[in-house]
């Protein structure tokens, strides 16, 4: 997990967000010059680490594939992008970014369109990786 950041697939919970909404964030990502991607080979590593999607640089979102993410997952990849695109992303420093992210979900719950459940999630998600920071 050093050199992604990943969101985790609980599956419970986790709702397909809205198609024509993913399409236009899509769209949007790759006019920028970032590629969302998705393949059996991708799905394979996403299922390895247990996660839903997976940010790799400033520009390169996984998806599995087959499926719309949820709104939490695509909203967190796009977080970290941007984390990688102003630099604030190393891939050692991912716990922080992490709970930037999380901090970030659950600010934006209604404007993210992320249901109570994933805010449920996320918020359990931020109280572990505050613990493992070691209480921040």
């Amino acid at each position: 997990m050093n050199e992604e950041f990943n969101r985790d697939d609980t599956s419970d919970g986790m709702q397909q967000m809205d198609e024509r909404r993913f399409e236009k964030i899509k769209t949007a990502f790759e006019r920028r010059g970032g590629m969302i991607i998705s393949s059996p080979d991708i799905d394979r590593r996403l299922n390895n680490v247990g996660a839903e999607a997976s940010t790799l640089n400033q520009s390169t979102i996984l998806l599995k594939s087959g499926r719309i993410p949820s709104a939490s997952a695509m909203f967190e990849e796009l977080i970290h992008s941007a984390q990688y695109r102003t630099g604030r992303a190393t891939g050692d420093n991912w716990v922080d970014m992490e709970i930037e992210a999380k901090a970030m979900l659950i600010r934006n719950q209604i404007a993210y369109g992320i249901t109570d459940e994933e805010h449920r999630i996320t918020l359990m998600q931020l109280e572990e990786l505050r613990r493992m920071k070691g209480g921040v």
